[in-house]
């Protein structure tokens, strides 16, 4: 079975002879020809050009038994989109120019001319997708509607968010129509990574599990069935990844994904009990690989036998529990690759 087939057998709920795998992050600051390719382009430069973001998409691809691959972007392109002015310096996370505040600031937003301004992302997975030539399955991304309002407000990052999680309390109205804008920004900018060619979308919502269950019910759940139900009306396939989201296991089926990325800290078991049909991805601990490759090995050995054991292998897909750390070893990568692979 190849690459592709067995991608998309996983996300039909057919037959597979092992699951697929891919990871969060797979290109990135760990490989030496994402470095190489940063010494000499701006990050920004890189997402624009479809050249340069396949070249480091198909890097993993070229050095790891991997099934998929992700298009090389970035969530905060909404927000830069939508005219908030987001940059990276050197060794530094995102800052914002321009946060949201209040009203004034919001109705500031560029909503005109957005697609086009995002344009650059489909055209992306569209040069990735030629590259790949039918070997391996796609994704594209964007940023869940909650975790981009994070960073709208903050304006950076942050370990609480305080900001945002405070509008949502004394401002909710403003909360809610800057989530709404958001979702439906995304959604469109989602349908066209899928008519670029991507098998499967899939939402970032890193910041969600700061929430309390009641708030995201409120304020989250609305935003994701905003993008959720447009996407699966034309027959797309949407995965929601929610960092430190076990709390919220019992509602995140009402957000209308299809799937759902599991955090290191969740228990496969219980999300399978929960979500019968539902396509299941991760979850092992990124840091794992920093122990190196000899500890790899038997924790993803138990993580297959698990998914056999409650799924029969089906509907599931082996990914880590968030991104791979910057200073992970490709060795430790591709001894989990290779794990999953003898399964075969």
């Amino acid at each position: 079975m190849d690459s592709l087939a067995r991608f998309r057998a996983a996300l039909d709920g057919a037959p597979v002879d092992r699951p697929p795998v891919w990871l969060m992050r797979q290109a990135g600051r760990y490989l030496p020809g994402y470095r190489e390719v940063r010494r000499q382009h701006g990050f920004w430069d890189v997402c624009h050009t479809p050249e340069l973001s396949t070249q480091v998409a198909l890097e993993p691809l070229d050095r790891f038994k991997l099934d998929a691959a992700i298009v090389f972007s970035d969530i905060l392109v909404v927000p830069q989109a939508l005219g908030l002015g987001v940059s990276f310096g050197p060794g530094e996370g995102p800052r914002l120019e321009r946060t949201l505040q209040s009203a004034s600031d919001l109705a500031a937003w560029k909503r005109d001319g957005v697609a086009e301004r995002l344009a650059f992302v489909p055209k992306a997975v569209a040069h990735l997708k030629h590259a790949l030539a039918g070997r391996y399955g796609l994704l594209g991304f964007s940023g869940a509607p909650f975790t981009l309002f994070a960073y709208c407000t903050e304006g950076s990052g942050s370990d609480d968010f305080a900001k945002a999680r405070i509008m949502l309390h004394k401002e909710p109205w403003l909360a809610e129509r800057a989530l709404a804008t958001l979702a439906d920004v995304s959604a469109e900018y989602l349908e066209a990574q899928c008519e670029a060619g991507a098998d499967v979308v899939q939402l970032f919502d890193t910041w969600g599990g700061l929430l309390d269950r009641a708030d995201y019910v409120r304020f989250c759940l609305p935003a994701l069935r905003r993008i959720t139900e447009p996407l699966k009306a034309r027959g797309r396939k949407v995965l929601l990844f929610v960092r430190g989201g076990q709390h919220l296991l019992p509602v995140l089926g009402d957000s209308g994904a299809d799937g759902f990325a599991l955090d290191w800290r969740s228990d496969w078991s219980e999300f399978r009990a929960r979500y019968p049909k539902a396509i299941l991805q991760g979850n092992v601990d990124p840091l794992l690989l920093l122990a190196g490759a000899d500890a790899v090995s038997p924790r993803v050995r138990a993580l297959l036998e698990t998914m056999q054991q409650v799924d029969a292998g089906r509907r599931c897909i082996v990914n880590l529990g968030h991104g791979i750390h910057k200073d992970t070893s490709p060795d430790a990568v591709a001894a989990l690759c290779d794990e999953v692979k003898v399964h075969a």
